[in-house]
């Protein structure tokens, strides 16, 4: 009863943020982009799905997007030739209809969408030969479930991408755990800051924001074998880039100041921390674990 309460409240929210387009994170800054870009294809200039079409022979024939949202990854597979058929899912309904009229205005096809949760997915046996969770799986709380069933659906030899928030679950969060983003925040000029301290980074519009991303690394681990990972951060980024005053910058300003957050989260993760966020390249394993145990 509470997984299906936070997961409405959690479609209802995304379905009006994708809608009025107010989605602006420490991604989508162009220096954290390259950043990211870098740590995870060795180049600033190639993104991931594009370091994912050197490690694939041919396009996927029926993929499925879970957790898609308003349709971007499709969007982009699709125009990379990555796929030739791709269904996405999703639990909002609004973020479905923008994502069907985003594809009908590049004049894609191959894409269709269909309502679905992830914390229940109803998905056809051996059914498709990819499968994608492109920052959704971190709003799973019945991660095993949706594993098993993504598994479950995938062809012999079928690949799965992962990109996700890997970091600590919301109920984690303390004062303790941001304490070097803390320190990190008081050396920069008060101009730059929306805010004297940092807050814990728990985004309370969303209950199923991080509800159980801590665990999502052994899951994966649980149902698949990993064959390939690369970390990309936001141990300090996405931490700090709320709390950022920068459109009064100058674009040098701007991004001297990203260099110097992006630096110290390198020398941060370089001393031995662990990544918050992570992409991941997986195959499914042949015995799954038992979900229904493993979600209670």
């Amino acid at each position: 009863m509470w997984t299906k309460w936070r997961s409405y409240i959690g479609s209802r929210f995304w379905g009006r943020t994708f809608v009025e387009g107010t989605l602006q994170t420490w991604m989508s800054e162009e220096v954290v982009r390259e950043y990211i870009n870098e740590s995870v294809t060795g180049s600033p200039g190639v993104w991931p799905i594009e370091w994912l079409q050197t490690r694939v022979l041919s396009p996927f024939t029926a993929a499925v997007s879970i957790g898609c949202g308003e349709g971007s990854l499709e969007r982009d597979l699709l125009s990379k030739r990555l796929c030739t058929s791709i269904l996405g899912i999703d639990l909002s309904t609004k973020a479905l209809k923008l994502a069907e009229a985003k594809a009908r205005e590049q004049g894609l096809i191959g894409v269709r969408y269909e309502q679905g949760d992830m914390n229940a997915l109803d998905l056809p046996e051996a059914a498709f030969d990819a499968a994608f969770f492109h920052q959704s799986l971190h709003h799973a709380e019945k991660l095993d479930s949706c594993l098993s069933a993504a598994a479950a659906a995938l062809m012999p030899g079928a690949l799965v991408y992962i990109d996700e928030y890997v970091g600590p679950s919301r109920g984690e969060w303390s004062f303790s755990l941001i304490e070097a983003a803390s320190e990190l925040f008081a050396r920069l000029p008060a101009s730059v800051k929306r805010s004297r301290r940092l807050k814990l980074p728990v985004d309370w519009r969303d209950p199923t924001e991080a509800v159980r991303s801590s665990e999502i690394l052994d899951a994966v681990h649980r149902h698949f074998d990993v064959v390939e990972s690369q970390n990309y951060g936001g141990n300090f980024l996405a931490v700090i880039h709320p709390h950022l005053r920068l459109e009064h910058l100058t674009a040098a300003e701007r991004a001297d100041l990203l260099h110097f957050l992006i630096d110290a989260e390198r020398a941060h993760l370089a001393a031995g921390n662990p990544s918050y966020y992570t992409v991941m390249l997986a195959k499914p394993i042949s015995a799954s674990w038992p979900m229904d145990e493993l979600d209670r």
